[in-house]
Order: C-alpha cells, then structure tokens, then sequence
C-alpha cells in the first residue's frame, strides 16, 4: 500500500499524528534495528516512517476462528518514537518490554490489558502481523471465562467446545496467544473497518 492510500485510509478512520511523537527519520529506524538486530519488514518499515505515533481507533478482523478473545482485534496507537515523557508509547520502549526480538516487533496499542498487534520480522512469516493476547487465555480453564465473564459471547463459548473436543487446530511453541490477522502489513492495513465509536 503506497503512502498517499495509507494516509487517506487512516484519515478515514480518525486517526492523526499525536502531539507528543518525534520525527520518524531514517537515522532512527536505522539505530533501532541495529539496537535490536533486525529488519523490519519493507512494508511496515515504510510505515513507521511516515505513520509511527499516530493515534486512532480501529477494528481488524482475526483471521483464526475460533478464538478465546472473540473475532475481532481493537488497533489504537501505532507506535512510533516519542518524547521522553510517552515512552511507554514508544516502539523501542515496548519492544523491550514485549521481549520477542529480533523475531517481533510491537506495532500497535491492543487498546485492551496490555494486548499488542505484532509483526514477524524475518523468514518464515516476514511481515505477517498478529494480535497478541496479553491476558494469555488459550490457558484459562473454562469456568475463569465464566466467572470473569458472565454474559459470553458465542464466539468465545464456541472456542471454548471447540477446546474440549480437540478441534482446535495446533499452533505452533510460542504461538499460543498471538492470533493472525494478515499475510503483510498493506493487507492489514487495508482490513482496518471503524471501530463502533466511529459507527455510532
């Protein structure tokens, strides 16, 4: 997806460069992947230059079904680099924390306990992009979804049997809680749709 679609895209759907965000230059995408021994994806690295820090609300349906999180991922921030004072918005900040480099890199707020969309930098999966569930609910038992939410959804009561006949499809060591939302970055950031703020 070229710059000039991005931008509209985003527009679109409410997003816009935050107050507190620093220049998204070359020199600063160079030293963090230096920093962290990577190379982010061309798609998303185009993005980051023009994009990172920019704040909005959006929806991306997941690709798995079923899922212990429901259906769709909520996108807020696109993480980018940031002034001191918003550091846990900043990439180099929640790659750290995130702790999965050089193999993912943190590219948007979960809007959700700490949830994170992901992307895979490097073969296999180069650029494909995840939701991370932080809350880590493939390993829940049944009844903490019960009593944690009373009134669940299908979705989730679907996964849920699902689970307990062995349907779920195996995922694979280290994928448990990172759900697929697209093949690349441009396909994810053309299946962004307004969030229900936005439909209201």
């Amino acid at each position: 997806m070229d710059t000039d679609t991005a931008r509209e895209k985003l527009q679109r759907l409410g997003y816009e460069p935050a107050e507190w965000q620093l220049p998204n230059t070359e020199e600063r995408i160079g030293d963090f992947e230096q920093q962290y021994g990577l190379r982010l994806p061309a798609e998303y690295r185009q993005f980051l230059l023009d994009f990172g820090g920019w704040v909005g609300s959006a929806l991306c349906d997941i690709q798995e079904r079923p899922t212990p999180i429901g259906d769709k991922a909520w996108i807020d921030l696109f993480y980018g680099f940031v002034v001191p004072e918003h550091k846990t918005k900043d990439i180099r900040w929640l790659t750290d924390t995130f702790g999965a480099a050089p193999t993912f890199v943190p590219v948007a707020d979960g809007g959700m306990n700490g949830c994170l969309t992901v992307i895979k930098c490097g073969q296999p999966q180069d650029g494909y992009v995840y939701f991370f569930d932080a809350d880590q609910r493939s390993l829940w038992p049944d009844r903490q979804f019960y009593e944690m939410f009373p009134a669940l959804g299908q979705e989730i009561v679907k996964y849920l049997d699902y689970r307990r006949s062995g349907r779920l499809p195996l995922k694979p060591a280290g994928y448990e809680s990172l759900y697929l939302l697209s093949r690349s970055f441009g396909e994810f950031i053309e299946a962004l749709s307004p969030s229900l703020e936005l439909e209201d």
